[in-house]
């Protein structure tokens, strides 16, 4: 038992200002707050945390009406300008503000909010603001000489037209609903001269060139892009891809590129059929140790199928995840990528459509060395064992260097 009132001691506040706003700035930006009324200390404590993190309470799928949907805005607006009037100009590490829908009558307060924030400088900066079409972002914004991290998610298309870029410090920038042209893309990559990190989502993009040095991860994620484009960036060592709408897309002078997720799938009724121009992927695929292609759509795998002249010696791979519509039809990509990949070590296949006519066979089969496969998983509708075994006993006359027994001992076989 503890003796002379330590039951009552307030350890916590005799711990040093520096110490307790570490500790408050794990909480949600509410919660810290409402430590002031343990002791008028607290206020200042409070008062002075690197983080904060205002989330709109209000969510866009509730059943609101309008009146009800303008009250909680309103409380929502007294919050964040509360806690702005009583906080001095410390020094942030992160700032982050979600808004579900600004009315036209709070905008300029936002905007304050904002400007108040980039004076503040800021390490990590995120602005999500949805259903607002007509919110434009302060200039110094783009030009803050301390933001490290940013994410913007603006539904108006123009915020970054016209206007200048420089973001001497940015090393991650995630834009999403934002359009884009070559120009601003060309701001873009110059005004931030240590970018290592895009992330673009749901953007609408008439971009041909995506240029750059620096870059070491780039990231397209349903991005509505209506030219051939080509990505030229020999520092990238992770590249994603889902989905696109009309463009083809060159990759190009991709030295570095080690993981490459590319996902050519269906969303929003966005239909990938409509695809125009050429996809020139397998070159830039060259150095690759690690290879996801999953694609469920006829158009976009004749484009991939015509690509396959193009493909280079897979050295580098030993991780293969592949997924296409039909093996009869489609088997000759497979067999490609595995001829053209001596060291894989696990490889994934995923059929997506049960068409398979084990009389017929598969188209021819493949020559295949696989020294150092570990496992082979097939992934096909209705766990078609039968399809499967079919597909295996194709990959494993592989040169007639293995016999099925051998294959069996020497990698793992999932069907699921």
């Amino acid at each position: 038992m503890m003796e002379g009132g330590d039951f009552a001691r307030d350890r916590i506040s005799g711990l040093p200002d520096p110490l307790l706003t570490h500790i408050l700035s794990f909480l949600p930006t509410e919660e810290a707050v409402r430590t002031c009324i343990l002791a008028k200390r607290w206020i200042k404590v409070w008062a002075s945390l690197p983080v904060l993190i205002f989330d709109d309470p209000v969510n866009p799928y509730d059943n609101l009406t309008k009146e009800e949907y303008r009250t909680r805005d309103a409380k929502f607006l007294r919050f964040i300008g509360g806690i702005i009037f009583h906080r001095e100009k410390l020094t942030l590490d992160t700032f982050k503000l979600t808004w579900w829908g600004i009315e036209r009558d709070t905008l300029l307060h936002v905007f304050e909010f904002l400007c108040y924030a980039v004076e503040c400088r800021p390490r990590i900066l995120s602005i999500h603001i949805d259903e607002c079409t007509f919110f434009d972002l302060p200039n110094s914004i783009c030009t803050s000489t301390s933001v490290e991290e940013m994410s913007l998610w603006l539904f108006n298309d123009d915020c970054l037209e016209p206007r200048t870029m420089i973001l001497p410090s940015l090393k991650k920038l995630e834009l999403r609903y934002l359009f884009y042209n070559d120009d601003i893309m060309r701001m873009l990559i110059s005004g931030c001269p240590i970018l290592e990190e895009l992330v673009l989502i749901e953007c609408y993009m008439e971009v041909t060139l995506i240029s750059s040095n620096v870059l070491k991860k780039l990231v397209l994620i349903n991005c509505r892009q209506h030219w051939p484009m080509e990505i030229s960036c020999p520092g990238v060592v992770s590249l994603s891809i889902t989905s696109i709408s009309k463009g083809g897309i060159t990759l190009k002078n991709m030295s570095s590129l080690a993981t490459a997720d590319i996902l050519f799938e269906e969303y929003a009724g966005f239909s990938l059929g409509t695809l125009d121009h050429d996809l020139r992927l397998l070159s830039g695929l060259s150095n690759v140790t690690s290879l996801k292609l999953y694609t469920r759509c006829t158009a976009i795998m004749d484009l991939l199928l015509a690509d396959i002249p193009n493909c280079p010696i897979l050295k580098n791979l030993t991780s293969l995840d592949l997924g296409v519509l039909d093996f009869n039809y489609d088997w000759d990509l497979v067999a490609c990528l595995l001829q053209h990949s001596s060291n894989l070590k696990d490889l994934t296949l995923h059929l997506y459509q049960q068409s398979y006519d084990s009389d017929e066979g598969f188209q021819q089969e493949i020559s295949f060395q696989h020294d150092f496969l570990e496992a082979m998983k097939i992934i096909c509708p209705g766990k078609n064992v039968k399809l499967a075994e079919e597909l295996v006993h194709n990959i494993k006359l592989a040169g007639e260097l293995y016999d099925m027994d051998e294959l069996v001992t020497t990698a793992k076989i999932i069907i699921l």
